[in-house]
């Protein structure tokens, strides 16, 4: 039975470069792990091709096709979440002013992420964010077959919430998760005040992935939100 008092519209939220400045963070770790452990280089072009906005699955999905004798060995694995632990505890924090939109009842709120279910709730605690999303509101690459930029993730996060994709919006910072937003057919603002993201390259990258707006503040994105997201 549909809720006659649940808002008109859903924000999907993507959680690294969006919520918090993290996914330079998580590119990083990837990157160093891949050349200390496996010495692979990757340029700033098959950075973005491999790595960047997308589930760690995904990540080795596509690795894997084009490097066939990579193996993701313990050793990777465990360099890996080690350094994510240590950088939730000493650099994740959060964007500024996005809890003002979090406390606006007329939108009801989730997250997609490419993170596991595991990382992706050590860092809502880190935040505090605890009071706006839950397990029943947060959703990963790991519910869905494919990751961004398949728009697997952005449709399951939708249905689930009980939001057609036409009543959903999509905040996002990576040309992967935009890519997926379009395909699943929801608006996405293009968030670009993440660290290394707030540029007029960059910003006409996520134009060209077919991002409705693309802003570099909190409050830009919030004020997209008042003047033609609220029904």
């Amino acid at each position: 039975m549909k809720n006659s008092n649940k808002p008109n519209k859903l924000i999907i939220w993507d959680f690294d470069g969006v919520i918090a400045d993290s996914e330079h963070l998580w590119v990083k770790n990837w990157v160093e792990a891949l050349h200390n452990l496996k010495h692979i280089d990757l340029d700033d072009k098959q950075t973005e091709y491999y790595i960047r906005g997308k589930a760690d699955k995904t990540k080795e999905d596509l690795l894997q096709k084009d490097y066939p004798d990579l193996t993701f060995d313990n050793e990777f694995l465990q360099t890996l979440k080690a350094n994510e632990i240590r950088l939730i505890a000493s650099e994740l924090f959060i964007t500024p002013d996005v809890e003002n939109i979090f406390k606006d009842n007329n939108f009801t709120h989730c997250i997609a992420t490419g993170a596991t279910a595991e990382k992706n709730a050590l860092k809502i605690r880190q935040l505090g964010l605890e009071k706006y999303f839950t397990e029943q509101n947060m959703f990963t690459a790991y519910d869905v077959k494919h990751g961004k930029p398949a728009p697997d993730l952005f449709l399951y996060a939708a249905a689930q919430m009980g939001y057609s994709p036409q009543n959903s919006v999509i905040i996002e910072d990576s040309l992967a998760g935009i890519c997926a937003g379009c395909a699943a057919g929801i608006p996405v603002i293009a968030y670009i005040g993440a660290t290394g993201n707030n540029s007029a390259e960059y910003a006409e990258c996520c134009r060209a992935e077919g991002a409705e707006y693309v802003v570099d503040t909190m409050p830009k994105v919030y004020d997209i939100l008042q003047k033609f997201f609220y029904i």
